[in-house]
């Protein structure tokens, strides 16, 4: 059974997988770059982040020498920073321990941060160190239809798939089974109405039956939560933005201070631009998971510059802000250019 499924799905990559994606190269920095970009994140959108960020950052030389506050920008609006910030210490490691060489063992692989097991298989397949089973999304959907695991998630489940992985993953041509694993998972057996008719294991007697959902379902509602924007732009066109130095979602983005009440807010605004009225009020929605964030914007202009005690390192230009925000960032400047700028002409 193991050989015929993976005879199957390497069949199936010689005709229809995607042999054309710019990481399908002999180099494990990029290798690396890439399959950290891929985790939770399409194909489609990662792309053009991978292309950017290896124009400016080739070698990993050249990302070991690279500024925080740089690798920030180049990763804004591709979420999840925490990845970033491991990948920027990460390349400090392997700069320190490894000589700028990536690492070819594969608990050296392991060991960096940022690195699982799943990730860490697919650098050291993919770049031809050791041949290695993974269990991403796309993998376990397959395997929890094919060999009928529960959808519940824990130890014991996660186990019976490290090993149906392992079992069906061949010695040979590991990485040409993964990607076409990979693929079908994302084209063919797909979260929702999956394609079992043209699916190449459909005759392996598959164990999935496609009237009976047996993958998670998230039943989290969405929670509606207010917050509160200052933007605060000067007389030479300049808006205020400060780091974000909490939480998790945007920890070392830039913005504009933000609050999480109209009170704090107001007690910013009496303590720093106290002889001041806003312009411009707006609002508008990000959603992040399972939560709607409605950030009510407030927008000041300053015709005096001196007059307010604001930081004269936290300004910067607003037609090219050189420093990386959050995407609601990006939509609110969006929102104040089209509302208040283009009737300011």
């Amino acid at each position: 059974m193991t050989l015929k499924f993976s005879e199957k799905i390497l069949k199936w990559y010689k005709v229809h997988g995607r042999k054309d994606l710019p990481w399908k190269v002999n180099d494990p920095y990029k290798i690396w770059i890439s399959e950290v970009m891929l985790q939770q994140t399409q194909v489609s959108t990662v792309i053009p982040y991978y292309k950017k960020f290896l124009a400016k950052y080739p070698t990993l030389e050249s990302l070991s020498k690279a500024n925080y506050d740089d690798l920030m920008l180049l990763w804004s609006g591709l979420g999840y920073y925490r990845r970033i910030k491991n990948i920027f210490l990460a390349s400090k490691l392997i700069s320190e321990k490894f000589h700028n060489q990536f690492p070819q063992n594969y608990d050296d692989i392991i060991a960096l941060p940022g690195i699982g097991r799943t990730t860490a298989s697919a650098i050291s397949t993919f770049s031809g160190f050791s041949n290695k089973a993974i269990l991403d999304g796309n993998v376990k959907r397959i395997l929890r239809r094919f060999f009928d695991i529960s959808s519940d998630v824990n130890a014991a489940n996660e186990k019976k798939l490290w090993i149906q992985s392992e079992s069906v993953t061949p010695a040979k041509k590991t990485s040409e089974f993964i990607q076409g694993m990979m693929d079908i998972g994302s084209s063919i057996c797909t979260r929702n109405n999956p394609k079992c008719n043209i699916c190449p294991l459909r005759e392996l007697n598959c164990l999935y039956n496609p009237k009976i959902k047996n993958l998670p379902i998230t039943k989290n509602k969405n929670i509606n939560i207010t917050m509160y924007l200052l933007i605060i732009i000067n007389s030479k066109n300049m808006i205020y933005l400060k780091k974000i130095i909490s939480g998790k979602l945007w920890l070392d983005l830039y913005s504009s201070p933000v609050f999480e009440s109209e009170k704090d807010l107001i007690n910013w605004k009496n303590q720093n631009i106290n002889k001041f009225k806003p312009n411009h009020n707006f609002q508008i929605i990000h959603k992040v998971t399972n939560k709607n964030i409605i950030f009510k914007s407030s927008v000041y202009h300053l015709k005096n510059d001196k007059s307010v005690s604001l930081s004269s390192k936290n300004w910067y230009n607003l037609a090219n802000i050189n420093v990386g925000i959050p995407k609601f960032m990006e939509k609110v400047i969006g929102k104040y250019r089209s509302e208040y700028e283009n009737n300011h002409v």
